[in-house]
């Protein structure tokens, strides 16, 4: 299992790198998309540590919450090959100067 999380991981970076690489339509929208990503992630996170402060209940048990969330896990998702495809392209522009 751990193997395909890892074969995916860096499939998915590799197509963010090229598709970025090769079209700028492509780049405002995957940039777009991971601003979206972003809000994904930290939307429910901070709604959980809302809902711990105003309810007065023990961080750890309500903060796993967040972990069960959709939104959370596709944003989490879309931007760990994102972040990865966008490190490779910083990789990858010096060497080619």
């Amino acid at each position: 299992m751990l193997g395909l999380l890892l074969f995916g991981l860096a499939g998915g970076s590799f197509i963010c790198y090229w598709v970025r690489k090769n079209s700028r339509m492509a780049q405002i929208i995957l940039d777009a998309a991971a601003m979206l990503a972003i809000a994904g992630l930290f939307i429910p996170a901070s709604a959980a540590v809302i809902g711990t402060l105003v309810d007065d209940t023990v961080y750890m048990t309500q903060v796993h919450e967040v972990l069960l969330d959709p939104m959370f896990l596709l944003g989490g998702a879309y931007l760990g090959p994102y972040a990865l495809g966008r490190l490779l392209e910083c990789v990858q522009v010096p060497a080619q100067r």
